[in-house]
């Protein structure tokens, strides 16, 4: 699903199909870019928001942080590199979460080597 264009969406599964910890990374990691609003309540960044997808946490990082702040979207991508997390680029994530499609589901049966 990779491609030039899309919200990048970093999922809370590594490429050994292994849940990511701790618990609330999507949270922890969305609050790089948040601050606290007019009613001094943490608000995330409308370009970054961490999210649950069938029970699977993900973080959506809108396309547009690349223009505006090309540094940081790369530092998203490298953190989703660096941890082994899968990763998509999914037209409209962040306007519409509720469509997106947990990384289990696309998975094809693969042998896992023992633990």
């Amino acid at each position: 699903m990779e491609s030039s264009t899309g919200d990048l969406v970093l999922w809370g599964v590594t490429n050994a199909a292994r849940s990511f910890r701790p618990g609330d990374w999507a949270e922890r990691l969305a609050g790089l870019t948040s601050a606290f609003g007019p009613d001094q309540k943490l608000m995330y960044s409308p370009l970054v928001c961490p999210v649950n997808v069938r029970g699977v946490k993900a973080v959506i990082v809108g396309r547009a942080l690349e223009a505006l702040e090309p540094r940081l979207f790369q530092f998203f991508r490298n953190f989703a590199h660096d941890n082994d997390l899968r990763i998509d680029y999914v037209d409209d994530a962040l306007r519409a979460p509720e469509l997106l499609t947990e990384p289990h589901a696309r998975m094809r049966a693969e042998p896992q080597e023992p633990v």
